[in-house]
């Protein structure tokens, strides 16, 4: 088990995720951050399967560098896929699919939902939705997350498994993740 998470963590597969606001009554518990990432809502337009996707299902999504350095979701499916050159596979979890989108009513009074296919997300938790830090040191960082500051090194196998290797503020490193 050991020897897995020293492998995972210093794999050469390294990918840089930007962090989203969350929302400030689950920001801080304890001694650990909650962590929420761009690539954690998926649109089902980049589904490569056949059949429908379900809460609890894992998945596998393919991360590719923008031009801006960002790394964004290009393709999901629930079997391993093969990346294209330069890109990574990350492995999650559906936790909510939606398929619907608000729409006015023509009384223009009460949004309501309504069917809409080509509209649907598939919400992901990847394992690395949290991070321990020393006591009194999660404010700061919660601040630099909600103001998109932060960014997280995440490590990644060859089977898509993620472990967070570093969280950097403002382009600097503030946490290193230890071997052991």
């Amino acid at each position: 088990m050991i020897a897995d998470r020293v492998s995972l963590l210093s794999s050469g597969n390294v990918v840089t995720l930007e962090t989203e606001p969350v929302d400030p009554r689950d920001i801080f518990r304890g001694d650990y951050v909650v962590l929420r990432y761009a690539i954690s809502n998926i649109a089902l337009t980049a589904y490569k399967g056949t059949s429908d996707l379900a809460k609890g299902d894992t998945v596998y999504v393919e991360l590719s560098k923008n031009t801006a350095g960002k790394w964004r979701p290009v393709a999901l499916d629930t079997r391993m896929m093969e990346p294209a050159e330069g890109n990574h596979i990350i492995r999650g979890r559906i936790t909510r699919i939606d398929k619907r989108s608000p729409r006015l009513t023509p009384e223009r009074k009460k949004p309501r939902e309504v069917p809409c296919p080509l509209c649907g997300t598939a919400q992901i938790k990847y394992g690395i939705e949290s991070y321990f830090v020393p006591e009194g040191s999660g404010r700061d960082i919660e601040h630099a997350r909600n103001r998109a500051e932060l960014t997280v090194d995440v490590a990644l196998a060859d089977n898509g498994e993620a472990a967070i290797k570093s969280l950097s503020m403002d382009g600097k490193t503030i946490y290193n993740e230890p071997l052991f």
